[in-house]
């Protein structure tokens, strides 16, 4: 997993590359790719490093706010770098999302000429950044395939019954993905993720089944540990 990911068994063509960083990758025990706490410098380094090495050109990251607001590299100027997804058609165009529990979400075409990155934390699920991706992807006429990085697992996630609630006056359906546990409820994120998904018609959905909390000695984890740190998730089309 640190390295370019040759197949998660979906049928995007091999020109779509992607790939996750981890804590120790290159033998670094720190490998970072956030700015808080003023890591500046040494993210910058660590970036560098990877344009040089492994990536084609240097990362678009955005700053991420858990809201809903999608780029499209294809169309768009970047006038401001705030936003939680990006779309491009551009080949050699390194789309980025940063988390540490959150799901980095890839999306696709099947004939590989169009990517998307969503970040998504229960505030974009609440959102639905999904929804408002594929207000983009359709205009494309493409058929697209989705891939769940790695991220927290619903035996992990614990909410409490006014998140609960919140999900469900917004659809029904959210109510089977809430278990309740003595005060609390066990959210999963990924299924209410992966139902979004299906409302716009994606229907072959992948997983890396990676839990971050429980692989927290690969994985930055902010519920094991309010880590500030970040790995990313990259993706371009070559």
């Amino acid at each position: 997993m640190n390295k370019i990911i040759e197949d998660i068994g979906w049928n995007v063509s091999a020109s779509v590359k992607i790939m996750v960083t981890k804590k120790n990758f290159l033998s670094d025990n720190n490998f970072n790719l956030s700015c808080k706490n003023n890591n500046y410098n040494k993210v910058k380094k660590n970036i560098n490093l990877l344009s040089k090495n492994y990536l084609p050109s240097k990362p678009i990251i955005l700053k991420q706010v858990h809201g809903k607001k999608i780029i499209d590299l294809t169309k768009d100027r970047i006038i401001s770098n705030i936003g939680d997804g990006l779309i491009t058609k551009n080949r050699n165009q390194v789309l980025s999302i940063l988390t540490a529990d959150c799901i980095p979400l890839v999306i696709s075409s099947i004939c590989g000429n169009l990517i998307c990155i969503l970040h998504v934390g229960r505030k974009g699920a609440e959102f639905n950044i999904v929804k408002s991706a594929f207000k983009t992807l359709t205009k494309y006429n493409y058929k697209y395939e989705a891939w769940f990085g790695p991220s927290i697992s619903k035996e992990h996630y614990l909410v409490d019954k006014e998140i609960k609630n919140d999900f469900v006056s917004i659809d029904s359906k959210y109510e089977e993905f809430f278990i309740k546990i003595k005060t609390s409820y066990k959210m999963d994120l990924i299924g209410i993720v992966s139902h979004q998904l299906r409302q716009n018609y994606i229907n072959n959905i992948f997983y890396s089944d990676l839990c971050t909390y429980e692989n927290y000695r690969s994985f930055f984890s902010y519920r094991k540990s309010l880590d500030a740190r970040r790995f990313a998730t990259f993706v371009w089309r070559e």
